[in-house]
């Protein structure tokens, strides 16, 4: 198991050399929560070495991910950079990218009732701007859990009504400082439903950002 106390905030800065081989020859696996080896919830990073394919596989709860760099291409399309997939707990695909890709990806995480295959396109979304100094689209909403991108034009204050529930952020661009340590892109962090950081977006920032998915998780001093 690697980073399943979700009772525990945890932040972790971008490392190069974390990645590692995967069973497939071509592709790579940064992970950054799991399970177990090969089943069990999984959030990781994945590269995809130009014309790699991985072989036909279940998603037993759904697999959602966002293509980072490159084109991620299954039978149901090619998916480029700036692109959100959902595919339902059941679902099989065989995966490949023909020139190369990184994608963000999670595994065996969803409501088993949540069936919906979703595709968002950020350049085809619909953005709303509020009065908070960024903009939001929405990814997907199930059973109170929320995924969205947030685009800070010229920095700002994360909202702090993102903290209910648990807040799980990736930085696509930008950098956030939490007061301690500035996160850079694809850094990555999870901040317990008993965390209330200050976080300060810097410049121009864009992030993936999911909220309510531990709700029923008890902070830190009540866990165990």
């Amino acid at each position: 198991m690697l980073n399943m106390d979700f009772s525990q905030s945890l932040t972790l800065g971008y490392q190069a050399d974390r990645w590692q081989p995967s069973p497939v020859a071509g592709v790579w696996r940064y992970p950054l929560e799991r399970e177990a080896a090969e089943h069990g919830h999984v959030t990781s990073l994945v590269r995809f070495q130009p014309g790699a394919v991985f072989t036909e596989h279940e998603h037993p709860l759904g697999e959602e991910f966002w293509v980072l760099e490159g084109t991620f291409s299954d039978e149901n399309g090619d998916y480029e950079a700036g692109s959100y997939v959902r595919h339902p707990p059941g679902s099989r695909h065989q995966a490949f990218s023909r020139s190369g890709c990184v994608i963000f990806v999670k595994l065996n995480q969803f409501n088993d009732a949540d069936r919906e295959f979703r595709v968002v396109r950020e350049d085809q979304g619909l953005w709303l701007t509020g009065d908070h100094g960024f903009r939001r689209l929405s990814l997907h909403r199930y059973g109170g859990v929320n995924t969205s991108l947030l685009e800070f034009s010229e920095g700002g204050r994360f909202p702090a009504c993102c903290y209910r529930a648990g807040l799980e952020i990736l930085v696509l661009e930008g950098q956030l400082d939490d007061g301690r340590q500035l996160y850079g892109p694809l850094s990555w962090l999870r901040l317990a439903p008993s965390s209330v950081p200050e976080l300060i977006a810097s410049g121009h920032t864009r992030l993936w950002v999911r909220t309510g998915h531990l709700a029923g998780v008890a902070p830190a001093s009540q866990a165990g």
